[in-house]
């Protein structure tokens, strides 16, 4: 067994061995069929790198335990109950169509706050905040997603079971759940329907010949009695304790059949807003779950028009019912609409169905008995039905990712009469067919795919923000990284903290000369204060155990004493000097061109404030412009509306003193500059975008200048004999490692915002000053191209998007006899598992992350390996 060191060249590693190196994990070594881990793998860091971090690596994403996961045989069982279940699971694949899928990893932790997110279908789900939702931009965490967010749902849960039930336990389900009377000990059912009521004895006799339907106390009231008298039940005879035979005692059965098997499945005595659909109706094949739903629809659902418009609802006074006959529904591509309706003090609910779903369920589902009448009239009137696409539409969003290269041209393609007008599309959401029609016109494949895709693009109505403590789960999805809870789709769930926690393990005299920067943008790196005990028998297993690391919490001035109060961790109020900023940092941050006049204004002010070689604050940025003689009143008004929307922020200082540089890169010290508090706030971006910017641009330009001082000191030391040679001295700035997550936000491989070009001019000019980048991103596809040419290390974990693929794929180089995809396929299905490119030496390893010592932002890096013991 033999070191691997990452990042140093063989005469460097002969020359320093693993000295200024962190462990980053073990590589895997497969023998046959056998793969197990050999070689530990260490990474240099007393040089500069840059390095990327892709694909999943897993966060404190997780679901509150009601959460409902679909299984692929039909079933439905609350996410904390998946262990040790081995059922796969439903997930959105890469063409956009849902498919059953596996499932790994299973993980719980205690999470003090939940988001709370209602549909506007009346779907709901609880779960973390950074917990991410798919929009038509990609995955978001929940917490940056504002009311009025369209997020994906399936528009159709492809599954259907293969446990039959007879003809007539599927009816008598169905007509006693919508209109039965299941207490003080007999069974009664309430209908006026002649054809309903028929069907209903015949079922009760074909379940059960001695059994019989007689009116009860009115008409339309029936009662389920026995035929034959009650029977009077001995007990086997067994042996007392002196070895002789006696007879048990006798009792008498006053159950009936149909009672007895009710309360099998646990539904006798249920009242009306108790009742549920047992769990065997989930997994029924298709024909038998429409012939459920059909008779639970005839007897507690409608069928009407209004408005030209038809439509089909169905009542119940259980909520739980109600969002399981709502999912059903789905199995069969129907989306419906749940209503909360209240009356005196009783409260019920009522799904809706229209446009389209209303065909789909008369074909498909339908009614039975008088209510046919109606379903007829609907069909013969179907040619005519007005169909609203209103609800079933693409958010307006995708228009800004997307435009026809000609709009003139598929406008007369389609048939407008003034082919330029369907430009105007862009001032709504699109309906799925228009979509399509314009993506099969312009050629667009992918936007075909989204078009005629399994997702329903449901609004999110209304967001609650819950407090305490909560046991939360996450699971892990192999390839589609989500899957479907609640009939919502989720993301499901490491390696800069562990780079970061390496520093603690380095020699004193070289942790002295480095500086690590974490630009936490998600608000997961306060955790590495506290212990990770939670994998303590992972740990063990690599000869490590818990420990907290001393890193230093930085937050926004304006958050830091609120956090503070709230007793979120914090060590230090950060700050930025407005003085920092040039002209273009303000006018991509204000969206503002240069040629406008706003930007001009913003230009001539800013240069004139930075002639006076003092720092200034945003009040003083506001004066100078409103002093200028040369911009209308508007134009000045408009610039001072940007600025006072700015100082909102709370991150610039008030008489233009930022936070030193220095404290943020103090030698031997691990600082985390948490951003998160802007995750959720209008432009939250735009603020993390010239934070980064503003301290990426300042690190570069003080350690060039460290840096020439460093290189005097160096050529002083050789050419005077009595220089302390060999003796490592301490830099007069360290060398900085800067760590930036989600870094396709700054580093956008189409535009740029004020953190792009600072980090570029990192990326391509700052090894030689002593900067370190380690960039990380589950989108590499979205990332700029220097990322991939820049870097000399690539720690890529599972991706299985084509566009991220692909744009790994220019990593390729010639010492890599096999392609990238092969490699990451053969990666063992652990959390950790990664693929290492190191170009300094030419070679890929296929490794696994070692377990982190500091806990991981509240979740497990490594599959639980046992469940926790109950006190």
């Amino acid at each position: 067994m033999y070191d691997i060191v990452i990042g140093r060249s063989e005469a460097d590693k002969q020359k320093y061995g693993t000295a200024g190196t962190i462990l980053l994990g073990k590589q895997y070594v497969t023998m046959g069929r056998q793969t197990s881990l050999a070689s530990p793998v260490y990474l240099d860091i007393a040089s500069s790198h840059v390095i990327f971090v892709c694909g999943k690596r897993g966060s404190g994403k997780c679901l509150e335990g009601d959460t409902l996961i679909t299984l692929h045989d039909g079933s439905i069982k609350p996410i904390r109950e998946l262990y040790p279940d081995d059922h796969d699971i439903l997930a959105l694949d890469t063409s956009l169509k849902l498919n059953i899928a596996r499932k790994e990893g299973f993980y719980q932790r205690h999470a003090p706050k939940l988001f709370h997110i209602y549909l506007r279908t009346g779907k709901e789900l609880k779960l973390t905040p950074e917990h991410p939702l798919l929009t038509v931009n990609g995955w978001k965490p929940v917490q940056e997603l504002p009311v009025g967010s369209r997020i994906a749902t399936p528009r159709v849960i492809p599954i259907f079971g293969e446990e039959d039930l007879s003809e007539d336990k599927v009816k008598l389900l169905a007509y006693l759940l919508a209109e039965g009377h299941l207490s003080n000990k007999f069974v009664l059912f309430s209908n006026m329907d002649e054809q309903i009521i028929d069907d209903f004895k015949n079922a009760v006799r074909s379940f059960d010949a001695q059994l019989e339907v007689k009116q009860h106390s009115k008409p339309g009231c029936f009662r389920v009695v026995n035929l034959v008298q009650k029977r009077k039940i001995k007990i086997p005879s067994k042996r007392n304790i002196l070895g002789q035979f006696c007879s048990g005692p006798i009792f008498e059965d006053t159950r009936r059949s149909i009672r007895k098997w009710f309360d099998d499945i646990h539904l006798y005595w249920k009242l009306s807003k108790e009742k549920f659909i047992p769990g065997l109706v989930f997994k029924l094949p298709k024909a038998k779950l429409a012939l459920f739903l059909n008779r639970l629809f005839s007897c507690d659902g409608s069928i009407y028009c209004r408005d030209s418009y038809w439509q089909v609802s169905y009542a119940s006074a259980s909520a739980e019912m109600i969002k399981q006959v709502q999912h059903l529904l789905l199995r069969f591509e129907i989306v419906s609409r749940v209503r909360e309706k209240h009356w005196k003090q009783f409260t019920h609910y009522e799904i809706e169905i229209d446009s389209e779903n209303v065909s789909r369920f008369l074909q498909n589902i339908g009614f039975f008995g008088k209510k046919e009448e109606r379903q007829a009239r609907s069909l013969r009137e179907g040619i005519s039905i007005r169909r609203n696409p209103n609800k079933d539409t693409i958010p307006q969003e995708i228009w800004d990712t997307y435009r026809p290269s000609n709009w003139a041209e598929i406008g007369r393609k389609m048939g407008y009469s003034t082919p330029k007008a369907l430009r105007s599309s862009i001032a709504y959401a699109p309906s799925r067919q228009k979509l399509l029609q314009i993506a099969t016109l312009d050629g667009q494949e992918q936007l075909q795919m989204l078009a005629s895709s399994d997702i329903y693009w449901d609004e999110i109505v209304q967001i609650k923000e819950l407090d305490g403590d909560f046991l939360v789960y996450d699971i892990t999805v192999p390839n589609h990284h989500n899957f479907v809870a609640n009939d919502i789709l989720v993301h499901n769930s490491y390696s800069m903290g562990a780079i970061a926690e390496g520093m603690t393990d380095i020699s004193p005299e070289i942790r002295d000369n480095l500086s690590f920067i974490l630009l936490d943008t998600m608000g997961i790196y306060w955790t590495m204060k506290y212990p990770n005990k939670e994998d303590e028998d992972s740990l063990k297993a690599w000869g490590f155990k818990p420990k907290a690391l001393n890193v230093r919490i930085f937050t926004p001035v304006m958050y830091h004493q609120k956090y503070k109060d709230e007793g979120i961790p914090t060590d230090f109020p950060f700050s930025i000097n407005p003085s920092d900023l040039d002209p273009e940092d303000w006018q991509l941050t204000f969206d503002i061109s240069p040629n406008h006049p706003m930007g001009v204004l913003l230009e001539r002010v800013i240069y004139q404030l930075k002639s006076e070689g003092k720092p200034f604050s945003i009040s003083d940025i506001i004066k100078e412009a409103q002093k200028d003689m040369k911009t209308d009143q508007a134009t000045k008004d408009a610039v001072e509306n940007r600025f006072l929307s700015a100082k909102t922020w709370g991150v610039f200082a008030d008489h233009g003193e930022g936070t030193p540089l220095g404290q943020l890169a103090a030698a031997g010290q691990v600082s985390v500059l948490d951003v998160s508090c802007y995750a959720t706030m209008p432009n939250g971006w735009k603020i993390k975008h010239v934070i980064v910017g503003i301290i990426s641009k300042a690190l570069f330009i003080q350690r060039m200048s460290a840096r020439k001082k460093e290189e005097y000191d160096e050529v002083h030391a050789a050419i005077h004999y009595f220089s302390d040679e060999g003796k490592q001295k301490k830099l007069p700035m360290p060398l900085v490692w800067l760590v930036l997550d989600e870094a396709h936000e700054f580093l956008p491989n189409e535009g740029k915002n004020p953190a792009t070009q600072p980090l570029i001019t990192i990326m391509r000019e700052g090894r030689q000053p002593g900067i370190s980048l380690i960039l990380a991103s589950q989108q590499p596809g979205k990332i700029h191209t220097d990322v991939m040419t820049q870097s000399d290390t690539v720690l890529s974990h599972r991706v299985t998007a084509k566009l991220d693929v692909d744009a790994l794929g220019m990593l390729m180089q010639s010492y890599m006899r096999e392609g990238l995809t092969t490699h990451i396929d053969g990666l063992p299905r652990l959390k950790g598992a990664a693929v290492l490119f190191d170009d300094t030496n030419e070679r890929l390893y296929s490794i696994q992350v070692r377990p982190r010592f500091t806990w991981h932002g509240g979740s497990a890096p490594v599959a639980i390996t046992k469940p926790r013991e109950k006190l």
